[in-house]
């Protein structure tokens, strides 16, 4: 009798357990994002949400995993993290069952790729230095302003650019052939 009463009891609380829901989806947002971009990774639950359980959510970029206790007063589903990843490539993101002290593992797994692209090129607001603005045979003359305006002065054997030079916002090319002299200047006429 004890032992038909203790099939019963187990068979029952298998049943229970197997009817409660689990670990359903991970959503990604922004997918693709930017290297550096905050993503929020949200973890659904598949049925009836489990209110007692523990996951894990491996971020796929050789850093620490996180350890996330399901139940009233800590965490409840869906659950979202906040994330960044620094470098770009495609990563898989993974959520599992873990037991986590007294929390037995939920039900499940679920994954979702995230491609992650590489930042935006930063805009050079002024040239770093005078070989990357004057063109072959010619020298920066003075210091380059603050707006990125420069004049660069060329050798006797300097020939003139057969193109205008490639002005930061707010300027103009000029060319004087007469001085050997090409630069990038304020607008004639308009103070700054």
């Amino acid at each position: 009798m004890k032992f038909q009463m203790s099939l019963v009891l187990t068979l029952a609380s298998t049943l229970a357990f197997a009817q409660q829901g689990g670990i359903g989806a991970v959503k990604v947002e922004p997918s693709p994002a930017r290297a550096g971009q905050e993503v929020k990774i949200t973890v659904s639950a598949e049925g009836e949400a489990p209110t007692f359980c523990g996951m894990v959510v491996h971020f796929d970029d050789g850093g620490e995993s996180r350890n996330i206790k399901i139940a009233s007063g800590e965490s409840t589903f869906p659950v979202s993290i906040s994330k960044t990843y620094a470098k770009p490539g495609t990563y898989s993101i993974k959520a599992e069952g873990k037991k986590i002290t007294t929390h037995f593992p939920c039900v499940g797994t679920a994954t979702a790729k995230l491609v992650v692209e590489g930042a935006p090129a930063a805009a050079a607001a002024k040239p770093a230095t005078a070989a990357a603005v004057c063109p072959d045979g010619y020298k920066m003359t003075g210091k380059m302003g603050k707006m990125g305006d420069f004049a660069c002065k060329g050798g006797k054997a300097a020939a003139m650019p057969a193109q205008a030079l490639a002005c930061g916002a707010g300027l103009e090319s000029f060319a004087n052939e007469k001085a050997r002299q090409v630069g990038c200047r304020k607008p004639v006429g308009k103070k700054k």
